[in-house]
Parts: C-alpha cells; sequence; structure tokens
C-alpha cells in the first residue's frame, strides 16, 4: 500500500538551501507481516533520499526491508513476526530532499542509486557504492527476498564513506533468501554547489535489546541513517530505523535477540550533507 506520509519536522543545512524533512505514516490496523508498505514524500517539490520504520520489540516482529521506491517520491519498508505471532503497527518514514536553485526535475536527474544483490544464501550479505568519484554517498538501504519462515535485518550501513552494506540471516528455520542492498548517490558538483557529506557513529553498550542513537554533524542536514548488529550468538535483529522525529537531527536504531538468547551491540549511523 501507498500512504502520504505526515510532516514530523524539517531541517536544513548551514548554508540555509538544502532542506530536508520527515514524514511519518502508522500502519493500522496491525498485521503479522507488513510486506512493500510505501510511504510517500509529503512535498511535492522533494524527492526521497532516505527513510526507516519501526516493527515490534516484544515479543518481536523484525525489519525485513527499508528502501527507496523506483521514482524516489517515497520508501518502502516490510516487517514480519517470527516463530511467534505479534501483530503490529509498523510505522514507517521517508526523509524527503529538496535544494533551493534546482528544481525537482534536477535534483532526481542529479541522483544514482546504486544496487547489488548477494545471491540466495542462509546468511546473505551484499555491498554496493557510489558509480565513481563525481558522486558522493548520501545514504542506503535493503530488501530481504524470503520465502519461506522469514530471513531477518541485521545490518544497512555505510561500510565506508563511499559504499553501502546489508545483511541478514534465517533464523530457528531454515530460509535461504537473497539480500538487495541500494546505495543513494548524489552528484558531488551540482548548479548551486559542491556537496559535502558527514557520518557520524554511535555506539550502544552490549544487550540482549541494543539500542543506540546517532546525531548528524552540525552544520549538515539529515539525509539518512542505518545501523550493524554485532553479536557472536545465534542471532540479533533489526526492529528500529527511525529518521529524526523529535527537533533534533538524530537517526535511532534498536536490536533484540529473539526466542534464544544472542546478546549484542549495536552500533547506528547518522550521514548528513551540506553545500
Amino acid at each position: 500500500m501507498s500512504s502520504v506520509g505526515t510532516h514530523r519536522n524539517t531541517f536544513t543545512d548551514s548554508s540555509g538551501r538544502v532542506t530536508v524533512a520527515v514524514f511519518e505514516h502508522i500502519g493500522d490496523p496491525p498485521q503479522h507481516h507488513w510486506i512493500e508498505e510505501e510511504i510517500l514524500v509529503g512535498d511535492g517539490d522533494m524527492i526521497a533520499i532516505g527513510g526507516g520504520g519501526i516493527a515490534s520489540e516484544h515479543p518481536g516482529a523484525l525489519l525485513t526491508a527499508s528502501h527507496p521506491n523506483n521514482d524516489l517520491s517515497g520508501w518502502v519498508v516490510s516487517s514480519k513476526d517470527h516463530l511467534e505471532q505479534d501483530p503490529h503497527k509498523l510505522v514507517t518514514y521517508v526523509i524527503g530532499l529538496k535544494i533551493a536553485g534546482m528544481t525537482r526535475g534536477e535534483l532526481r536527474d542529479s541522483i544514482f542509486v546504486s544496487v547489488a544483490d548477494s545471491g540466495v544464501t542462509p546468511h546473505p550479505e551484499a555491498e554496493t557504492g557510489r558509480p565513481n568519484d563525481s558522486f558522493v554517498m548520501i545514504g542506503g538501504g535493503f530488501r530481504v527476498d524470503w520465502h519461506g519462515a522469514g530471513n531477518l535485518a541485521t545490518a544497512s550501513f555505510p561500510a565506508t564513506e563511499f559504499s553501502w552494506k546489508a545483511r541478514s540471516q534465517d533464523h530457528q528455520e531454515s530460509d535461504p533468501s537473497n539480500i538487495r542492498v541500494f546505495a543513494m548517490c548524489l552528484r558531488r558538483n551540482l548548479p548551486v554547489g559542491q556537496i559535502a557529506v558527514s557520518i557520524q557513529r554511535s555506539d550502544s553498550g552490549q544487550a540482549p535489546h541494543p539500542a543506540a542513537i546517532a546525531n548528524a554533524a552540525n552544520g549538515f542536514a539529515l539525509t539518512g541513517g542505518g545501523a550493524e548488529v554485532h553479536t557472536n550468538g545465534p542471532g540479533n535483529f533489526l526492529w528500529k530505523l527511525e529518521p529524526a522525529t523529535n527537533n533534533s537531527p538524530t537517526f535511532a536504531a534498536a536490536s533484540k535477540d529473539h526466542r534464544e538468547s544472542s546478546p549484542a551491540t549495536l552500533t547506528t549511523y547518522a550521514i548528513g550533507i551540506r553545500l
């Protein structure tokens, strides 16, 4: 389904020419599985360059997708409960971008979305990045193509300043899957100036349900974020990827073990740009 998001906040960079806005939608009534739930930018002058979603912590519904739609008018999120019923409302987010002095069409033509697939495996991983050094990476996403019991996200994050990586895994029941990773790339040199990018990170302590919030750098407008789970146990899975919904340009993430103990640490990332 597609829904126009409700505006939550707006941020600008230090130049005042880069504007981003966060839009939110709450999927209701609760469902066991949300498949390709699409939230559209609520400003026709903006393009979608980031987003996220919140499923459920208790007993647990986990994220299986968070990625741009085909025409950059919105963001797509999927989630599912896993081997234990947890009908849940799915909260979806999209980050819209506009730059003063550029039309929506000009900005859309300055975006390149790079895509890569893992191939089918129980614990898929894929990485992709900018096409060349005339682009900067401003965010990313993923989609797990599961078909059986489920294959659940454990990472979607900037592996370097130039590339995005995503991982997932099946859990307790076999379900080999493909994961598709997306890197959102913007031309470095625009008609109105040159783009600079900042990637900030925040690390949680070790816990069964770790969480961390990363802040965008001062003067940078938030364009995306992600998270990576670190565990040596059977599995700890992302259930929250949340762009700023308060008055600060932050990105929050959280994960959880599920049905068996698997304490983990979590690294959350916030990406911002400025002219």
